[in-house]
């Protein structure tokens, strides 16, 4: 992952457990842009975080351990994920 000065997050690499935040699976051997606003990151073994300006957390990729913190456990049912929920 990379965050550039302006706030743009871009996410290149394996991405089997959509770590990655595009919103599946595939691997990306350049970067992508993945969210803007962003003002901090984070990233574990097989997830990654971002926290955007108006303060929302968004966590991408496996969740075998509860690692995406929605309260729930399983490796694949949790991706693109923002926490707390955004209201629809």
């Amino acid at each position: 992952m990379a965050l550039t000065a302006d706030g743009n997050l871009y996410t290149w690499g394996g991405n089997y457990a959509g770590q990655l935040g595009t919103g599946n699976h595939t691997d990306l051997s350049i970067p992508k842009k993945v969210k803007s606003l962003v003002i901090a990151i984070s990233a574990g073994d097989h997830h990654s975080m971002a926290v955007t300006e108006n303060g929302n957390l968004y966590v991408w990729g496996a969740n075998e351990a509860g690692q995406i913190g929605n309260g729930t456990q399983g490796s694949d049912e949790s991706y693109d994920v923002c926490t707390p929920p955004q209201k629809k």
